[in-house]
Order: structure tokens, then sequence, then C-alpha cells
């Protein structure tokens, strides 16, 4: 008998454990397995608001949702969801439900009224030389590593064979402003010589900046066909036509050889986009073969009257590693210019043979 209420006591026992186990495990939680925004991504302009709804599942799961910015300099979000712009640049809202999260992307766009852009577009009315609407078409250069036909391309070229000195040593030359914004305020020089002057046949060389519409990012080495080309999709913020660079400074004698920007009015440029020709990033992604720990790209010099007001670096390759795509380059340090050169950094191309190409899009001009 006594044997009896002792098995009997301990399968009761046994029981009331298993259900303080049964309750422990069951406390009413019921986790989240996804989460989902109304919003994957937005532009705002500063100050705007835009108000993010989660919709967890199940309906019924006890996680909260909770919000952060990864940038909040650019944008904040509440404990509810509300996002307030604060500065332009991007920003990514996270909403996280216990082991699950969705993000909203947010591009808080710099304010349009407070700029002049300059993106070479069409209808912005770029002009020639002479005051004519530019024109990309076919351009055939001659002679030398240039040799080739090269499509979408606005050069100086044709303004050598029109208006160039055939006396000038180097030979057939244009040296001097090539294409300007549709007020004719801004000009962007440029360089040409057909080289016959240096006593052997047709070489066409160029210096400074050309208008292009070359793209190409599946180039796996480096290649003068794709010196007029950038390595990205488009053109800043899918803009079509860019500015193609080059510092031509081996050539004697060349004022706009080199890139030059002149300004007939002075004007504080807020920022540009730089991007690595295709020529440029192949040679430094595939084809460079010293150390592989080079640092280089090109030094903007601004200047008033004569007077250089700064410098600003763009270091295109980073121990070796090189941009893909489009830079924006902040130049409002530099104040009122009235001129902005751009010059190799960590680059001797007369040395090493390296390509001082780039691209230029999408200027900044502070409203006066």
């Amino acid at each position: 008998m006594k044997r009896f209420l002792f098995a009997s006591a301990f399968v009761l026992v046994a029981a009331l454990a298993f259900v303080g186990c049964a309750d422990d495990d069951n406390d009413g939680s019921v986790p989240a397995t996804a989460v989902v925004l109304d919003v994957e991504s937005k532009t705002l302009g500063v100050g705007e608001t835009l108000q993010l709804t989660a919709t967890p599942a199940p309906s019924d799961t006890t996680d909260p949702v909770v919000w952060s910015s990864d940038e909040e300099t650019v944008a904040t979000v509440s404990e509810t969801g509300l996002v307030t712009a604060v500065a332009p640049g991007t920003a990514v809202i996270k909403a996280v439900c216990g082991s699950v999260s969705a993000t909203c992307t947010i591009e808080v766009a710099e304010p349009a009224a407070e700029y002049d852009i300059i993106s070479f577009e069409a209808e912005e009315g770029i002009k020639d030389f002479v005051g004519n609407a530019v024109t990309l078409g076919d351009v055939k250069l001659d002679g030398g590593v240039n040799e080739g036909l090269y499509h979408n391309l606005f050069c100086a070229k044709k303004y050598a064979e029109e208006y160039g000195d055939p006396a000038n040593f180097n030979g057939l030359t244009f040296d001097n402003p090539l294409f300007s914004t549709a007020d004719e305020h801004v000009w962007f020089g440029s360089f040409y010589s057909d080289c016959t002057g240096w006593g052997g046949g047709q070489m066409d060389s160029w210096g400074g900046f050309v208008l292009s519409q070359s793209y190409n990012t599946t180039a796996t080495s480096s290649s003068y066909a794709d010196q007029f080309s950038v390595y990205a999709e488009s053109g800043a913020n899918s803009s079509k036509v860019f500015a193609a660079a080059y510092c031509f400074r081996s050539m004697v004698g060349g004022t706009y050889s080199n890139p030059v920007i002149e300004f007939v009015e002075p004007r504080t440029v807020a920022y540009l986009h730089m991007a690595p020709s295709t020529m440029f990033y192949t040679y430094y992604k595939y084809d460079f073969t010293a150390a592989k720990d080079r640092t280089c790209g090109f030094r903007i010099t601004g200047s008033l009257n004569g007077e250089s007001t700064g410098t600003v670096d763009v270091m295109l390759v980073k121990n070796s590693t090189v941009e893909a795509g489009w830079v924006k380059v902040d130049l409002s340090s530099l104040g009122q210019v009235d001129n902005l050169t751009f010059a190799p950094e960590g680059i001797n191309p007369n040395v090493d043979l390296d390509p001082v190409y780039f691209c230029l899009d999408e200027i900044a001009l502070v409203k006066e």
C-alpha cells in the first residue's frame, strides 16, 4: 500500500512538472516571419516628410517594429515610421520586426532652384566655337595610337581644318575654347593637332575637353578605342552626354591641351561629377603590373583673377581599387572662380605611360 501511494505521488509530481514546462514554452509570444514596407524607395526634397507603414506577418505577431536610419544627417525616422529629409544624400530606413527586416532607400535631392546645372544635354543649347548648336557624330582620327573611327563624338578636328593655322609648328592646330553653355558664359577648352609639323606623317592628337555619348563597362583590357568612353552605364544621374578629358602634358605650346573650364563671370561651383574613362579604368583594373598599391587621380585647381583659390584632389584609384562610375566632387571650398584646371595627381604619363583620361558631367553652379 505504501508502495502504491508513493508511485501515485511520483506520477502526480511528474505531471505537474510537465505542465509547468509547457506553460514556460507557450508564453503567448508570436514571432514575426516577414515584414513589408509600403514604399521601397523615394526621392524627397529637404524638409519634406514621408510616412512609412510596416506590415508584419503573421498579423498577430507580438514582435514590435523598430525603426532606424543609417544616415541621420540625411534623413531621420520617428518611432512611428515618419521620415524627415534633412540634407542632400542617400539614407536607408530600416524597419526591424523580431528577426526579420525591410528597408526603404531615401534620396534627398539637391534643391534645384539653388543651382544652374551643366550636363551637356542637347536641350541645354550647348554651343560650339562659332556659336552653332553642338551635334555629336562620327569622327575619324588618323595616324598614331588614336587611329580609328569614333562614334557619338564632338571634338576640335573639323575646327582645326576650317580655322587652324597650317603654319603652326605642330601642324594644323586648334587651341581654343571649343564649346560653351547657351549663354556663352562658361567655356570648355580643347586642343587638336595633326602633328604634321613634327616632320612626319599625320598623327591626330588631342587634349582638353571633347563631348561624348559612349559608355563601356564590359572591356577587360585597356585600349585607345575606349579613350572617349566612360566606365558607366550613362552620364551622371542618367544623362546622355558627358565631357571626356585628356591631360596632354607632353604637347608643347597648347594653352588648352590640358582640361580648362573658363567662366566669363566668376561663379561658385558647388559640385561636379567625375568618372574614369573606360581606358583609364581597364588600365588600372586589368593591365597595370607594378606594385598594387597605387593611389592616383586628378587635382582640380580654382583660380580668380590669376590667383589660386584652392585645390581639390579626386583620387579615382585608391590603393589600386578603381572607382567604377560617377563620383560626386564637392568644390564649394574653392569659392568664386573664373577658371578651373585639371591636372594628374600621382600620375606621370611621360614616364609610366599611365593614361590620363577622365570624364566630367553635371556641374552645379550656385545661383547668384
